[in-house]
């Protein structure tokens, strides 16, 4: 027993309930076999982080693992030649990111122990469905009225919570389940405090509340028996599946889905009010409330796992309550679930986000009700109260059968002054670590906007510098283009904006053109004394000049063109023969 108690602890301190997420950074060669490196953070927090190597053949065996849930996840297929090859593996890693994405968007995949030891190895690598064996062998060993007969594996979505059918050696025929679940991080009760709570929770009375056959609390967690109902709970129906099967086979994808008529909903959901209401004013938390902790019997609709609020387990919706900074008081939970709870009822199918904008066709008191709750503008102030609820429209034919049936038996439960004290103790603690993750998550949220905003705003400065680069070379280079061609021109002889066609009749000169005079005849005297036509050779072209001194010659280049423009042919005189 000494040996046993310093490998257990006391406490869980982690959360199964936060999110994580993954990224495989990269992909590396060790002994002929490719890893991938992926990195793991649990939580908003970025120091909640580690890293994992894992092979193909391990997404292989998770791959089948989840197959009994019925989802396709795409795991890319297997590849035997050439799976070396660097493209090959760059494009298997992003096919294998999209999968761990398909798996972590499922919250019933991502919850499971599977996908936990995938991407946790430290802390869930742990037995625990034999440690629970232990415990619970070891609660019993007591009490001669109970015999464990066989354990019904991954029943529920807690990974610390196990489940065994139970026979009663005075009442063999009567179906029993036991539940032992492990201390959640929101355990805040003292031991002796915790004992009492539980021998008041036994005598707990109420109409729409299932009540304990028998509880049992140890150092490190508590066990509890209740009668076992063939038809599962809500979630069971809803789903068409048996109670015993697998979490993941049961509701990962269920082959066929119902929803309640509209007066069953109605009456359902007025009873579950009432349970909560009567918790509410007797000041125990509870928090849990789902499709999964309500039984519908052949009269009414019961809750389920009072406990768990006590024993400090994380609630179901809890990755979405993080997300709503209202919802930090455990009654206010309590309504918000609620809504989750009429949502499912009324569609068939659970409402996967924190909020729900539209809402499919449905009566329309119904809808109004759920528009209350579910709203994203109604989570931005506080929800109504139980209480409020009750009065909706939606419950008026409910309120009226309720009251025709009569009486009923009378709730009771009771707790001393001191318990509530230490009650609402502990629940104020673990409101102010809701709290606190709610700070965290608003933060992160906030700190991933400004992130986004700067690398947006960077981005566009350097799109900008590059734009402002690209026209200023692109300037340059026509720049220099364009004194090369007239260089060029210039050699061959022709001016830039002078037409080469013979019949052009267009008189501008370029200035960059050197422009011959024009070609005047001349008298030149003959043997015979009559004057003859002579032509003046040209001048000789001017040397070739290179494109970098043509702005140098610019103004020479003007001048000769101004002399030519003001030549006066009136000046020649002709030339007289002096031989007669």
């Amino acid at each position: 027993m000494a040996l046993f108690e310093k490998r257990y602890t006391n406490k869980v301190l982690l959360d199964d309930t936060e999110k994580l997420t993954s990224v495989i950074e990269n992909a590396r060669t060790i002994d002929g076999h490719t890893e991938y490196v992926i990195r793991i953070q649990r939580g908003p927090l970025p120091e909640k982080s580690w890293r994992v190597s894992r092979r193909y053949n391990d997404f292989v065996q998770l791959n089948a693992t989840l197959s009994i849930s019925g989802i396709d996840l795409a795991l890319p297929p297997k590849k035997i030649i050439g799976n070396m090859e660097p493209d090959f593996i760059a494009q298997r890693q992003v096919a294998l990111q999209n999968y761990l994405n398909n798996i972590l968007m499922n919250p019933i995949l991502a919850s499971s122990l599977p996908m936990k030891k995938f991407l946790d190895p430290d802390n869930y690598t742990a037995p625990l469905h034999e440690i629970a064996l232990q415990q619970v062998s070891l609660a019993l060993r007591s009490d001669a009225n109970f015999e464990v007969c066989k354990a019904i594996p991954d029943m529920g979505w807690r990974l610390r919570k196990h489940y065994y059918t139970v026979k009663n050696r005075q009442n063999p025929k009567q179906e029993l389940l036991l539940a032992w679940v492990e201390f959640g991080p929101d355990k805040h009760l003292q031991d002796k405090d915790m004992q009492g709570v539980f021998k008041s929770l036994g005598t707990l009375k109420h109409n729409y509340i299932e009540p304990i056959v028998y509880q049992h609390v140890t150092e490190n967690g508590a066990l509890m028996i209740r009668n076992f109902y063939p038809a599962g709970t809500l979630r069971d129906i809803l789903c068409v599946t048996k109670p015993k099967q697998p979490f993941i086979k049961k509701y990962g994808n269920p082959k066929q889905t119902k929803s309640l008529t509209v007066p069953e909903i109605a009456m359902y959901g007025y009873q579950i009010l009432e349970a909560l209401g009567f918790l509410h004013e007797k000041g125990l938390p509870y928090g849990h409330l789902h499709t999964g902790n309500i039984l519908l019997t052949q009269r009414c609709a019961k809750l389920l796992d009072l406990e768990n609020g006590l024993l400090g387990l994380p609630a179901f919706y809890r990755p979405y309550v993080v997300q709503r900074r209202k919802l930090h008081a455990t009654t206010q939970v309590d309504v918000y679930s609620f809504g989750h709870v009429l949502y499912e009822m009324a569609f068939g199918r659970p409402l996967l986000e924190a909020t729900c904008s539209e809402l499919p066709y449905c009566e329309a008191t119904l809808k109004s009700l759920l528009e209350v709750i579910l709203a994203p503008e109604a989570l931005k102030q506080d929800l109504p109260t139980v209480s409020h609820l009750l009065e909706h429209p939606f419950f008026e034919s409910a309120r009226h059968a309720v009251l025709a049936v009569g009486s009923m038996e009378r709730p009771h439960f009771k707790l001393s002054s001191h318990l509530k004290e230490a009650l609402q103790q502990a629940v104020n603690k673990a409101e102010q670590r809701l709290k606190d993750e709610q700070k965290v998550a608003r933060h992160q949220k906030r700190l991933v906007k400004v992130q986004e905003m700067m690398s947006s705003e960077e981005e566009m400065k350097k799109r900008k510098q590059k734009l402002k680069k690209e026209q200023k070379l692109a300037q340059e280079q026509r720049s220099a283009n364009q004194l090369s061609a007239n260089g060029m021109k210039h050699v061959n002889g022709k001016s830039p904006e002078r037409s080469d066609s013979p019949t052009s009749t267009s008189t501008a000169t370029s200035v960059g053109t050197l422009t011959p005079p024009s070609l005047r005849s001349i008298d030149v005297p003959q043997s015979d004394g009559v004057p003859a036509k002579s032509t003046v050779p040209p001048p000789p072209m001017p040397p070739p000049v290179d494109a970098s001194n043509v702005s140098r010659l610019t103004n020479e280049r003007a001048a000769l063109l101004g002399s030519i423009c003001n030549f006066n042919k009136t000046s020649l005189r002709k030339v007289a023969n002096e031989y007669h």
